[in-house]
């Protein structure tokens, strides 16, 4: 079973309330209105109602992706990741100087033969 994580649709919203907007975003929901009313914003209710489509259980996970935010993590991207695109970019530029440095390399040498 998936965890819904709430920080994946953003921060509470305090004027945000399920239940006192007339009903309206409860639509075809009325039944499970008493648990959709946990919802602390619109995203969080759309995530719920699409699981109660489903036919699946709500369950709500407490981490999300707070972790991506950690310092170890971040410092982990900023060390790394970088490397890795220099890498991509030089791998994907070195074929090409190559062929211009044997074309450079062939006319020196017709060159220094008199063929030029």
């Amino acid at each position: 079973m998936k965890c819904l994580y709430k920080s994946d649709y953003g921060p509470a919203d305090p004027s945000f309330h399920s239940v006192l907007s007339n009903g309206e975003l409860l639509g075809g929901f009325e039944a499970q209105g008493a648990l959709l009313s946990q919802a602390q914003n619109r995203g969080q209710l759309e995530a719920m109602e699409r699981r109660l489509q489903k036919g699946e259980a709500i369950l709500w996970c407490d981490q999300g992706y707070g972790w991506v935010q950690q310092p170890a993590v971040r410092g982990f991207f900023e060390v790394v990741v970088p490397p890795l695109i220099l890498l991509w970019i030089a791998l994907r530029l070195l074929p090409r100087a190559g062929g211009v440095l044997a074309r450079l390399r062939y006319a020196l040498l017709s060159m220094r033969a008199g063929e030029f």
